[in-house]
């Protein structure tokens, strides 16, 4: 900075991790997609953004409790840098799924199709317990599936997982002066 001082490292190590997060959240989208498999119908459980962002979230919150803070981190230090890192990494992952979707048509056809097919397959054990209102639902809504809905729902997912991880992870890492 022009002043000579340093950014706050609460802000500026989840930025970086949260960029580095983001772009291999988006290459795992990019390569299952074009492995085959569309990325938005895997279950929400294994997801590797779930692991993209405990790791790297754990080696955010440690990295600023070593090296920056002298060992000590409070647990609302701990969640404000992790909302940092998924702030970050929701915007990229965002804009990320956007261009996807706009620079290839097929990421939401594709999308549709695999979502009416999975209807059609549906067993009737399985309709009894979704439901047919909820099946009808999804009937009508799938057509109207757009990249802007696939991105704020990629991103909004990311905040959901991340929110639950940040407050474990911050919990695990910090650690408080002692009281003699």
């Amino acid at each position: 900075m022009a002043d000579g001082k340093k950014m706050n490292p609460i802000v500026m190590v989840p930025l970086r991790w949260g960029i580095i997060s983001a772009a291999l959240s988006l290459l795992s989208v990019v390569t299952i997609f074009y492995l085959g498999k569309h990325p938005f119908w895997i279950f929400p459980l294994f997801d590797i953004r779930i692991i993209f962002i405990a790791i790297f979230l754990f080696f955010a919150l440690r990295e600023i409790r070593d090296f920056h803070l002298d060992g000590i981190l409070f647990f609302w230090q701990g969640l404000m840098a992790s909302a940092v890192l998924l702030i970050v990494m929701a915007i990229i992952t965002y804009l990320g799924i956007w261009v996807l979707g706009s620079l290839d048509a097929s990421f939401v056809s594709e999308y549709i199709q695999t979502g009416f097919e999975q209807i059609r397959n549906i067993s009737p054990d399985a309709e009894k317990q979704i439901g047919v209102p909820a099946i009808e639902e999804m009937r009508k809504i799938l057509p109207e599936t757009t990249v802007g809905w696939m991105a704020k729902r990629y991103a909004l997912q990311t905040f959901v997982f991340g929110t639950f991880l940040s407050i474990i992870i911050s919990i695990i890492i910090r650690r408080q002066p002692t009281v003699l």
